[in-house]
């Protein structure tokens, strides 16, 4: 076995075959660098010649898009008219319309002497009228009979522009003169330079006279020999710009380098006129992209050793997945099992709550039925009595009628539990209620002493029925007296506002305090902290069944200085009522 294994493969140091096999990642890497550069650069070749020629068409139509427009204005009758009358002034303005409707930079008439005559700018301050263009090649053109053809820089605007010119004649054909339109070519090199390729545009001496870079334009792709320079001087073609060389060598017959940068060069004719169109392709963009690709292929290779890698360790990943899975489901459940627990006590809480307030219901219906003759009765002789030895009422039997008294209030409050309707809802002004609530205590809470406030946030509108309400507030502030009782200070705070979409009414005092209970534990029947003697615990127990058939709630909190915070939260009504 061993002597087949050598057989299969040499004995290479370690050191050794990592070089042959970089060499051998180099070699491939740079074969394929080779092959995409050639297949990139054949495929620009091959195109080149297309785009170039798209170029040049785009150019033709550019400079021919306003071709019959100097004919279409020389036969108009006025032209000829102002001529001979030497009375632009019609023609100023209509020259002016034609120009903006047609697009074009002029239009202007030229008489016979090459004297502008009229012009669309007539009104403007670089104004063409009364200036001589006898030494351009287009009048001598229309003079001659001839559309005239030409680009130059305007020698009084400096911009410049493509000239197309034609004879103005009479019924006889004898010429008069020539209308002369400039076409810009601003919007050529716009259309060029949008194209996102390096296109220039050179006359027959190799005058860049449009391109997509504008530091190219007036740029010379060759010297100009003695004769060119003096036939432009003479033509005065580009007037004032200078004409500087560019740094333009040619390296083939494709390629050729600007700037120090190489390019593939293709070419193509204007067929209107005899100027070269040079289409630039970057060779820097082509091994780029070769170089592209070749990383492209080496980082698939690259993420696919690593999937191997990556795949090798994949099994132990998903064990481990699922053993986290599982670890995951089961502590999910074990948590699931306690919140459904703590779910169940809170429900078998609040079940057990509800049967103790229903038996206390059906219990409270018997008592006050019960009692409630009795007591009348009792009350009765007390006040007849009282009649009787012409007493004040109360000081007869002062203790006999607190007891009554006691007792009255006592089945008031379980009245609560029998009751089996509740009263309709509708909008009442919270104030009014703590108003109500205030003339039935305030000789209890004079008594001692006590000083209260009222604080509102405008008027407070609930939803509810005020006398109900006026019972909850006074259990709540009858409560709040008693807690001031044996305080230093003897202070209680009334605040009504609105908490969002809610009537607000909060009860301060300065009391112990609820020493941490919650409502949970306040709202209990018979769940009191006075003394004996002083209260059944029912009052916050009626309070909140009052405000929980209202759609509301009830709040308990100690204070952070000291005391007690009762809040009553009703619905608010969605417009104000009068008080």
């Amino acid at each position: 076995m061993s002597v087949f294994q050598d057989l299969r493969r040499p004995n290479i140091p370690g050191s050794r075959r990592s070089a042959l096999v970089l060499v051998a990642i180099l070699a491939l890497t740079g074969g394929f660098y080779l092959l995409l550069h050639a297949v990139f650069l054949r495929a620009e070749v091959d195109r080149g010649p297309n785009r170039a020629q798209f170029f040049a068409q785009t150019i033709d139509d550019s400079l021919e898009r306003l071709l019959h427009l100097p004919f279409v204005v020389s036969i108009n009758p006025i032209v000829l008219d102002a001529i001979r009358r030497d009375d632009p002034t019609v023609l100023n303005r209509e020259l002016d319309r034609i120009a903006d409707r047609a697009g074009a930079e002029f239009v202007f008439l030229m008489d016979i002497d090459g004297q502008t005559i009229a012009a669309s700018n007539y009104a403007e301050p670089d104004s063409l009228v009364g200036k001589y263009y006898t030494f351009r090649p287009y009048f001598r053109d229309a003079i001659a009979g001839r559309t005239g053809r030409f680009y130059a820089v305007g020698v009084t605007t400096g911009r410049p522009g493509y000239f197309i010119a034609e004879p103005v004649r009479d019924a006889t054909g004898k010429v008069f003169g020539a209308v002369v339109v400039k076409v810009s070519l601003d919007g050529l090199n716009r259309t060029l330079s949008d194209s996102g390729a390096l296109v220039l545009v050179t006359t027959e001496q190799g005058v860049v006279i449009a391109s997509s870079r504008s530091d190219l334009i007036f740029g010379l792709t060759s010297p100009l020999s003695a004769f060119d320079r003096q036939t432009l001087e003479e033509r005065r073609q580009f007037g004032d710009v200078p004409l500087r060389l560019l740094d333009w060598r040619a390296l083939s017959d494709n390629r050729i380098e600007l700037d120090g940068t190489s390019y593939l060069r293709t070419t193509a004719q204007v067929s209107s006129e005899n100027w070269t169109v040079y289409l630039l392709s970057d060779l820097r963009g082509i091994r780029t992209r070769a170089l592209l690709f070749v990383a492209l292929i080496t980082a698939g290779l690259l993420a696919l050793t690593i999937l191997a890698t990556v795949f090798r360790s994949a099994q132990l990943r998903a064990a481990l997945s699922v053993s986290n899975a599982d670890r995951e489901r089961l502590t999910q459940e074990i948590e699931d099992r306690r919140t459904a627990e703590a779910r169940l006590g809170l429900a078998q809480k609040e079940l057990a709550r509800q049967n103790r307030l229903a038996a206390l219901g059906q219990m409270s219906a018997s008592i006050t039925h019960e009692l409630g003759q009795p007591i009348s009765a009792m009350r009765n002789y007390i006040v007849s009595e009282e009649i009787a030895q012409d007493a004040v009422p109360g000081q007869l039997a002062p203790q006999l009628s607190g007891l009554v008294d006691r007792m009255q209030r006592i089945v008031d409050q379980l009245r609560f539990f029998g009751r089996k309707d509740r009263d309709v809802s509708v909008p009442f002004q919270l104030r009014s209620a703590v108003d109500g609530a205030l003339d039935l205590l305030w000789h209890d809470a004079a008594r001692i002493d006590v000083e209260i406030d009222i604080t509102a946030d405008g008027p407070v509108t609930a939803i509810g029925n005020q006398p109900t309400v006026e019972q909850v507030i006074v259990n709540l502030l009858r409560n709040a007296i008693d807690a001031v009782e044996g305080a230093s200070e003897r202070r209680i705070e009334i605040i009504l506002d609105r908490f969002g979409s809610d009537a607000r009414l909060r009860i301060k005092d300065t009391g112990p305090g609820l020493a941490g209970r919650d409502i949970g534990d306040l709202q209990e029947p018979f769940f009191t902290t006075k003394a004996s003697g002083r209260g059944m615990g029912l009052g916050l127990a009626i309070s909140a069944q009052i405000v929980n058939d209202m759609g509301g709630r009830i709040e308990a909190s100690d204070r952070p200085d000291g005391g007690a915070c009762f809040t009553v939260m009703l619905p608010s009504a969605g417009s104000e009522v009068p008080a």
